[in-house]
């Protein structure tokens, strides 16, 4: 993907603008965004793997999920680069791109939300690092089960904007769901460290309970 993206900038006449069809155009560097996404959810689902303090048979059914998510998620993102690519390239074609891509791109949402809403049907354990340390056996579990939730609710508003607004005005919300993205991110960690801040207190209590 990144070779790809590197090769249609440099032939661009110039590298900062994807000329599409009907007079349309993105940035180029959004063909990089491609690439870095792909690292960005492998590398995050790897480091995830290497904080586990859990045995083989608790891991066993993440290892699964994180195959199928990580060959879905880099599938579905080089068909969409892709595409993108083809499309600039301004070759006739029989069908329309834009309406593939946009229809690719609503197919890989529902396999990451479906991916999204095992998460809380697979088995908790502990990370080596996180923020707020151990959560326990019930904090854990109810963190991971709500955030999913938030997620879900997230990436459902995501898709129905995206299928009502127009194809341009989809790029240039790129920005909000971002930033909507940071925000979910700095709460959760925000959530975590009290959860796990609750979890140690009661653990104190219970030794000091004890005779």
């Amino acid at each position: 993907m990144l070779g790809a993206a590197a090769w249609r900038i440099s032939t661009l006449d110039d590298w900062t603008t994807l000329a599409l069809e009907n007079a349309t155009s993105l940035p180029s560097p959004l063909l990089i965004v491609f690439p870095a996404g792909s690292a960005v959810v492998v590398g995050a689902l790897y480091w995830d793997g290497r904080r586990a303090r859990a045995g083989e048979g608790k891991l066993a059914p993440w290892r699964e999920w994180g195959q199928s998510l990580s060959i879905t998620y880099c599938a579905g993102l080089l068909l969409l680069q892709s595409l993108l690519i083809v499309r600039s390239l301004h070759r006739e074609m029989p069908f329309d791109l834009s309406a593939i891509a946009r229809g690719l791109g609503l197919v890989l949402a529902i396999m990451c939300l479906l991916a999204i809403n095992r998460i809380p049907k697979l088995p908790w354990f502990e990370r080596r690092i996180a923020p707020g340390g151990e959560l326990g056996p019930i904090y854990g579990p109810r963190y991971v089960r709500i955030l999913c939730r938030i997620v879900v609710l997230v990436m459902l508003a995501v898709i129905a904007s995206s299928l009502v607004a127009p194809g341009a005005m989809g790029w240039r919300a790129a920005g909000y769901i971002l930033l909507a993205t940071a925000l979910l991110m700095a709460g959760s960690i925000a959530w975590r460290v009290d959860l796990g801040r609750k979890w140690k207190l009661e653990q104190l209590s219970a030794r000091a309970a004890k005779p």
